[in-house]
C-alpha cells in the first residue's frame, strides 16, 4: 500500500492542466498508491483533492486523509472530500511553524511526492526540496502558464 502527499501552491491557478494532474494521479494509482495525503490549503491541494474524490468511483480502494497542522478543536469540520484526517505533530511547536513541521511529517511518511511546484519559493517549494534532499520519490508535474499561452497567441 503506497502513500502520496500533494504539495503545490496555494495562490496559484492550475486552470488548464486538470488532465495533467488527473493522469499523475492515475499513474499513481495504477502502480499501487492508495492513500493520498492533502494540508487542503490552497488550489494545488483543492484540485488533487476533487480528482482523488472523483476517482473513487472507478477505484473504491483509495483513501484521502487530511493532514492537520494544527490540533482540531470542537469547531473543526472535515471537508467531505476526505476520508478521514490525522494530527501528525507529536510535540509542541509555535503555530507559525506547525505547517512546515507537518509539511516535514508528511514528507516522511509519504512515499512518493506529487508535485505542483511552479516557483523557486514558499512553503511547497521547501518541502518540495526537503523531499528531494531526503531521496523521496518526487513527480513534478511541467504545469503550463496559461498567462504565457496567451501572450504567445498575440504574436
Amino acid at each position: 500500500m503506497g502513500t502520496c502527499a500533494f504539495f503545490g501552491h496555494s495562490e496559484y491557478i492550475y486552470s488548464g492542466n486538470e488532465k495533467k494532474i488527473e493522469n499523475a494521479i492515475l499513474e499513481l494509482i495504477e502502480s499501487g498508491v492508495c492513500c493520498f495525503y492533502s494540508g487542503y490549503r490552497g488550489n494545488f491541494d483543492t484540485l488533487c483533492c476533487e480528482i482523488v474524490k472523483k476517482l473513487k468511483a472507478e477505484f473504491p480502494q483509495i483513501r484521502l486523509t487530511m493532514a492537520l497542522s494544527y490540533h482540531p478543536n470542537e469547531e473543526f469540520w472535515l471537508p467531505p472530500c476526505f476520508d478521514d484526517s490525522v494530527y501528525l505533530l507529536e510535540r509542541n511547536v509555535p503555530p507559525q511553524y506547525a505547517i512546515v513541521e507537518t509539511n516535514k511529517l508528511l514528507v516522511k511518511k509519504a512515499d512518493v511526492i506529487l508535485s505542483g511546484v511552479v516557483f523557486p519559493f514558499g512553503g511547497a517549494y521547501n518541502a518540495v526540496t526537503y523531499a528531494k534532499k531526503h531521496g523521496k520519490d518526487v513527480r513534478e508535474i511541467a504545469i503550463e502558464d496559461q498567462e504565457d499561452e496567451k501572450d504567445m497567441s498575440k504574436t
